[in-house]
């Protein structure tokens, strides 16, 4: 598989690490990927077509998706997703059935 990787769209990749309790509040743990370049478009290898330049080719794996992974320091990654809010507490429902309670 090839990502399509576009230089020009450098962003900074916000989410929740962790969680933090203080004084009975959870309170969300914010981390960063900085200097992040997009994964615009995946093609299978023997699809990939010519692109003007800054774009590149690069190689990635399988599972590789646009806009769902990043590129930087030379490697795909899949963007972490936020960590489970500790405040969301999974209970059974009256007829059994699991049930969410914020």
């Amino acid at each position: 598989m090839k990502a399509l990787i576009s230089p020009n769209e450098v962003f900074n990749y916000s989410y929740i690490s962790s969680w933090n309790e203080v004084n009975g509040v959870w309170n969300p743990v914010y981390s960063e990927i900085l200097n992040c370049q997009r994964v615009a478009q995946v093609e299978p290898d023997n699809q990939a077509f010519p692109v003007a330049e800054p774009l590149y080719w690069f190689d990635c794996p399988d599972n590789c998706q646009a806009d769902a992974w990043y590129f930087k320091d030379g490697q795909v990654a899949v963007k972490p997703d936020n960590a489970p809010n500790p405040n969301v507490q999974v209970n059974n429902s009256e007829n059994g059935a699991p049930g969410v309670i914020a």
